[in-house]
């Protein structure tokens, strides 16, 4: 596998619009995979969007945004490759965390994800690997085909609803827990139930239980969903 070369093309504008994205910058940078690849992102503000395409690489396009230039050239997307592994990754120069990055990826089918994001939405389709979301403010909004096998399926959110669509014939243990907030489900043999005054939780097993799939979220409703692919 072989790093394929950086596209950077710095878009820098005075443009109008909400406070804190005024001068923006864009990224682009595509790695040659080959089967069984983690993706693994670490974001700290800004929305992550993640679909699977058919092509043998993770092509990764970001937008950098802040409140001025200066803060902006603090922002750094690091992209390498470990063996299977690719680590995606945003950092701040001088320790300020002004501004931040909007990810855009496109990834194999069969790849797996690992992504962690401090302040932003995730929202990610179409990968049939394992999924490890964590996000402290932000929705997760994810559609994961087939749950079978050893496959995991773990989504997790501190403040922020979370959404899970699954395809009918999935064989997984499920398990899903909201300190405040509701949980609603459509998957047969997955039912709601009230925790204390505030809270709820479900689970159940879908055919064999040999996967797992498990949501939690401190502060927001759970959805579980089941859509034919």
């Amino acid at each position: 596998m072989r790093l394929a070369a950086t596209l950077t093309a710095a878009v820098l504008c005075a443009c109008s619009g909400s406070f804190g994205d005024s001068a923006r910058e864009s990224f682009h940078q595509s790695v040659v995979v080959g089967a069984g690849t983690v993706v693994h992102v670490e974001n700290v503000a800004g929305a992550v969007q993640v679909n699977a395409w058919a092509k043998p690489a993770v092509d990764v396009a970001a937008t950098k945004y802040a409140h001025d230039a200066e803060a902006l050239r603090n922002i750094r997307i690091g992209v390498r490759q470990e063996g299977s592994v690719i680590f995606i990754k945003t950092t701040y120069a001088g320790g300020m965390h002004a501004g931040g990055v909007r990810y855009r990826l496109s990834v194999p089918a069969d790849a797996s994800l690992q992504i962690r994001n401090v302040a932003g939405a995730v929202d990610l389709s179409g990968v049939s690997g394992n999924v490890d979301v964590e996000t402290q403010a932000g929705e997760i909004t994810a559609a994961v085909g087939r749950v079978t096998g050893n496959r995991s399926i773990d989504l997790h959110a501190t403040t922020g609803a979370v959404t899970l669509t699954i395809a009918p014939g999935s064989d997984a243990t499920v398990s899903a827990t909201s300190t405040v907030g509701d949980f609603a489900s459509d998957v047969p043999g997955v039912s709601p139930r009230r925790e204390n005054l505030v809270g709820a939780s479900g689970s159940g097993t879908l055919g064999a239980g040999s996967a797992r799939i498990h949501i939690t979220t401190t502060t927001g409703a759970i959805a579980l969903r089941q859509r034919a692919e």
